[in-house]
């Protein structure tokens, strides 16, 4: 009921103001509602207590209006839960309310080329992600930004970027949480290079996690370098970023953890467009990122890569890679033992076409980790090539998805989860399953 009195209220807000101000007003919708299945999530067939089964729905209202030259003003809602329920059983700190309550998502103004130079400011709480959210991700909610984007086409096309933005008010600088960046990027030789600074400062008290160990803190100072390059075409494209992760945690008592962490992705794809299996996308994928040699410490240097504002979450479930097991550098869905550190993908799928408004697709994935307990299965050879080291357990998923009209779609997939032979964490081996059918629309 609140939802519906918030959206009523907007509507009859911008029905009665915008034909008075407005040069071009545009109102989205997008809905979707996922059916979720569980099955056998503690790896141990012999059970069935640990099945789940739920529906996740995901509104989201867009309103963006053109008032002057140069000059946009744009606001969105959204409101996610579990129907039938208000409340989760995953932890999706990211959004203010997960019960079906609307929340501003964004809010911002946009003036662009400011005093007729090709500098363009947005102010107010907006969308931020750069690459594929390696650092810094979209999750669904804003954040508090001030961002400065200038460019220029010649000799050469390049555009940079400075922003600020707010993560946590304490009405104090030393107990603020806030991030500051700067990216620039240039297209040469049909390669896209971008570079990036990220400053990632918390002083709000946030507990410092390693494994299932965590600690106070005074401040949490983390500091990104990151470097992309990639080319699209029309048959192939492909891109690498890499980032280095520096900084410190001071604890309470003024002692100081040292980070010194790695990332980095390499990924591409080729696309044949008229084959007997209709258009057909192949593509595979790369990411790894350091560990912590000493997991069980709290003291000594943390060489694992922990981007705590990377994305994380789509809507009320986790984001990353595989539909399952949403890995990241910093873990998945599943718990991931104290003794493994670093976790890293390496996946090949493919999405083929051969009906009209179908799209079917299969993709694997092979997890490890960069640091483990010693006696534990080892990685393929080609992931230790890269930094790997110890096994994670292997995932497939498969998907098809029909595309209605430009309004409705619907998707089914299935993902399968097998954990690695080690029974010291895994007793039992036998795979974890997850069943989803998706409808989205828009309009």
């Amino acid at each position: 009921m609140r939802i519906k009195n918030t959206l009523l209220a907007l509507f009859m807000l911008i029905s009665a103001g915008a034909p008075l101000v407005a040069a071009s007003l545009s109102i989205d919708t997008e809905y979707r509602l996922r059916g979720i299945s569980f099955a056998n999530n503690d790896f141990d067939a012999t059970t069935s207590t640990d099945a789940v089964n739920y529906y996740s729905q995901n509104l989201k209202l867009s309103v963006k209006g053109n008032f002057a030259p140069g000059v946009e003003i744009a606001a969105s809602l959204s409101a996610l839960g579990v129907a039938g329920s208000t409340y989760t059983i995953l932890d999706v700190p990211a959004y203010p309310a997960t019960n079906f309550t609307p929340f501003v998502d964004s809010a911002y103004l946009k003036i662009s080329n400011l005093g007729d130079a090709p500098i363009d400011i947005y102010a107010g709480k907006q969308n931020l992600q750069y690459g594929d959210g390696f650092i810094i991700g979209n999750n669904g909610n804003g954040f508090m930004a001030l961002r400065l984007l200038g460019r220029l086409e010649k000799p050469i096309p390049w555009e940079a970027e400075v922003f600020t933005a707010k993560i946590s008010e304490a009405y104090k600088p030393d107990s603020d949480h806030d991030i500051y960046g700067a990216v620039a990027g240039l297209t040469w030789s049909k390669l896209l290079w971008e570079a990036g600074y990220f400053e990632d400062r918390d002083f709000s008290g946030s507990k410092y996690r390693q494994g299932l160990l965590e600690a106070d803190t005074r401040d949490i100072v983390k500091q990104y370098y990151d470097f992309r390059v990639g080319r699209r075409e029309k048959f192939a494209n492909y891109h690498v970023e890499i980032a280095k992760q520096q900084g410190y945690i001071l604890k309470p008592d003024r002692t100081k953890v040292a980070l010194d962490g790695l990332g980095y992705i390499l990924q591409g794809e080729l696309v044949g467009e008229n084959t007997k299996l209709g258009k057909v996308v192949a593509r595979a994928l790369f990411q790894c990122s350091t560990g912590d040699d000493n997991t069980l410490s709290l003291d000594d240097t943390d060489e694992s890569f922990t981007p705590t504002l990377m994305r994380r979450s789509d809507g009320l479930e986790k984001f990353g890679y595989g539909e399952l097991c949403a890995a990241t550098p910093m873990g998945m869905f599943f718990e991931v033992p104290e003794n493994y550190s670093g976790i890293n993908t390496l996946s090949v799928g493919a999405a083929f076409s051969p009906l009209y408004a179908w799209t079917f697709d299969v993709t694997y994935y092979l997890y490890s980790a960069s640091q483990g307990p010693r006696g534990a299965p080892t990685a393929s050879g080609f992931e230790r090539i890269f930094g790997a080291e110890y096994a994670m357990g292997v995932e497939m998923d498969l998907s098809a998805k029909y595309i209605h009209s430009k309004f409705a779609e619907f998707k089914f997939s299935y993902a399968r989860y097998t954990p690695p032979n080690f029974a010291i964490f895994w007793p039992k081996s036998n795979p974890a399953s997850r069943y989803q059918l998706e409808v989205s629309t828009k309009f």
